[in-house]
């Protein structure tokens, strides 16, 4: 859990209401997870590397 607060920043958040902060950690995962399709099934990559360049 901790790992997911530093990654999405979610202590450091300027929401200004709690549908606010939703939709960006929905959008942050949602942004995640797509990544992680893109490096499986695209250029068959492992899952976590979410800060390589795509060439």
């Amino acid at each position: 859990f901790s790992q997911l607060c530093d990654q999405f920043m979610i202590r450091r958040n300027y929401a200004k209401s709690f549908e606010g902060f939703k939709n960006r950690i929905l959008s942050k995962i949602t942004a995640m997870t797509i990544i992680q399709y893109i490096n499986r099934f695209e250029f068959n990559r492992n899952i976590n590397n979410l800060k390589i360049n795509i060439n």
